[in-house]
């Protein structure tokens, strides 16, 4: 596959997700819900909830197209539960759409849960060998990545130990580690990955920066707004699973800040009328 036909694409999507709970569906719960989410601070969180069928979803993704192409950057912004998660994941084939269509074109990398696959009782060697087959990997490929890994880990004598003996950081850079051994067309980010000290952070930062050049195109889901500016040249602003703006990096900052501060701050009162 050459490079100029590796692509995302996304034409009036939608995603909806199903809620099994019996109480979403009872008139007492329908009646407090408002009450319970202002009270939450919820207004401004979450995707829309509806009944389709009779069934209660929550529309999480809703009739969103764009085209990402050979050779972006891309970031996704919006507050907690705009939706970012669940369109990188529709971007990985994860969610099937409930409507329009979701196309990629390319060999898919995502970086989600770093810690699937992790038991116990495992070995590091073992807990390699699990994030490899998780990731798509043969074993011939992951073979030689077991040496490789263990030294950029700096883990020592521990790669032959059970990794519930390892700390959190070490687990991260371990799984970190062997996500970012092998080259992909198309990588998906929900969050970057910080992980360890500073001087390890550094030396993640580098192997993380040489495994993006690798790819054709990058995609970010954060609310870091320095990692968007440092990784990405174009940014899509998601509100409730709406997406309301696709543009530069910058302009679509400051228009997620000035959304984010119109909802927050209070309502001015009524001044009361001249005698």
């Amino acid at each position: 596959m050459s490079a100029e036909t590796i692509e995302i694409v996304a034409s009036n999507l939608t995603l909806d997700i199903p809620i099994y709970d019996p109480r979403a569906r009872s008139f007492r719960h329908a009646m407090l819900r408002p009450i319970a989410n202002t009270l939450r601070g919820a207004t401004y969180i979450g995707g829309n909830i509806q009944k389709s069928n009779g069934v209660v979803v929550v529309r999480a993704i809703d009739n969103v197209s764009f085209r990402i192409d050979h050779g972006e950057r891309v970031g996704i912004i919006g507050h907690n539960g705009a939706g970012k998660t669940t369109l990188l994941r529709a971007m990985a084939g994860i969610f099937e759409p409930t409507g329009g269509s979701m196309m990629t074109c390319g060999q898919i990398m995502p970086l989600f849960n770093l810690m699937e696959g992790l038991m116990p009782e495992s070995t590091g060697r073992e807990f390699i060998r699990i994030r490899g087959v998780l990731l798509g990997l043969e074993p011939r490929q992951i073979d030689p990545l077991i040496d490789e890994v263990a030294e950029f880990c700096e883990l020592g004598d521990y790669i032959d130990m059970p990794v519930r003996t390892y700390s959190t950081g070490m687990l991260v850079r371990v799984a970190f580690a062997v996500a970012t051994s092998v080259t992909s067309d198309i990588l998906l980010f929900d969050e970057l990955i910080g992980a360890g000290d500073a001087r390890f952070l550094k030396k993640g930062e580098e192997r993380l920066r040489r495994f993006a050049q690798r790819s054709s195109i990058v995609v970010i889901a954060t609310h870091n707004h320095d990692i968007l500016l440092k990784w990405c040249t174009r940014a899509l602003l998601l509100d409730h699973g709406s997406l309301i703006h696709d543009g530069d990096v910058e302009s679509t900052l400051r228009l997620h800040d000035a959304r984010l501060t119109a909802t927050t701050e209070p309502a001015e009162e009524p001044q009361p009328a001249d005698a």
